[in-house]
């Protein structure tokens, strides 16, 4: 169905189709597949019935992902014209609103919920309602996220490195949408001492974004330097260092790399004044 507005009674009503002064397509369409099953004698035409969530982009395009068994719109986005829409696809308004939009807010609730209660350093509702959202929606980038950040929170390193290796499998979860999160889970795998955990996740965020960015290099070289690898992080912040001559955060961690001073975080250092946020919305082209 087309995207649902508020009537004035404040019930969903079907939009009208996307025109000039009206509501864009947003909503869930029905289409077929043709395949093959079985092998010679039993070899058979099949059709499948498949649910779709479509939405039109600024540009008019329209953006199209499967539902998943919960009706939760899931996996990589695809991109159709209005008329392949018109052509293949039916509109099923019942499914949209019956079926999708409660799924939809069910896993939102959950992961807000679960937001808030990691906030409140109330990791085991936290950890409940995350799983909640996660049942629904696997590929939730904030639900793992955050899953993986209460994991972390409570040191669990084992359960934390299941989620990280979710998290590296999702392309979406190094979107700008998405920095502070992953640039907090960076940290807080270091803090842990998961440094080939911490430095595989930084390499798969380099090499998903567009240049060289200062305040990652500057994480990487913190994380290396905790693991005692001196001169990958003295060559990296040297790095960052070019590029960014005015960087002074670089410039103190590179003095205390040159004198063997402590790790900052150690006993006698400020464990908090030395992390930084990914602030620059772009990050480096490759892995250092």
């Amino acid at each position: 169905m087309l995207e649902a507005e508020s009537s004035p009674s404040g019930e969903e009503t079907a939009a009208a189709p996307s025109h000039p002064g009206q509501a864009t397509i947003k909503g869930v369409f029905s289409t077929q597949t043709k395949g093959v099953i079985g092998f010679g004698s039993t070899k058979r035409k099949v059709k499948q019935h498949i649910y779709a969530f479509v939405e039109e982009e600024a540009d008019g395009s329209l953006c199209v992902r499967e539902l998943n068994k919960h009706f939760v719109p899931v996996g990589k986005s695809r991109w159709i014209t209005k008329d392949v829409l018109l052509k293949d696809f039916l509109p099923e308004p019942d499914v949209y609103l019956k079926k999708v939009l409660p799924a939809m807010r069910q896993v939102a609730e959950s992961v807000e919920k679960a937001d808030d209660h990691r906030a409140n350093g109330e990791l085991i509702s936290a950890e409940f309602e995350y799983k909640n959202a996660l049942r629904l929606d696997e590929e939730h980038i904030r639900g793992t996220f955050g899953l993986g950040l209460t994991y972390l929170a409570r040191g669990e390193t084992d359960s934390a490195d299941i989620v990280f290796r979710r998290v590296v499998t999702l392309d979406g979860a190094f979107d700008e949408e998405h920095k502070h999160l992953f640039n907090e889970f960076g940290i807080r795998l270091r803090k842990n001492r998961m440094y080939a955990q911490a430095l595989k996740f930084y390499n798969r965020a380099a090499k998903l974004v567009k240049r060289e960015d200062e305040h990652l290099l500057y994480n990487i070289a913190r994380t290396f330097y905790e693991k005692g690898q001196v001169k990958q992080a003295k060559r990296l912040l040297e790095k960052a260092l070019v590029s960014h001559p005015d960087f002074e955060p670089a410039r103190d961690f590179l003095s205390i790399v040159e004198r063997g001073g402590p790790v900052p975080g150690d006993e006698g250092a400020d464990s908090g004044s030395m992390d930084l946020d990914l602030e620059d919305p772009e990050m480096p082209e490759r892995a250092p």
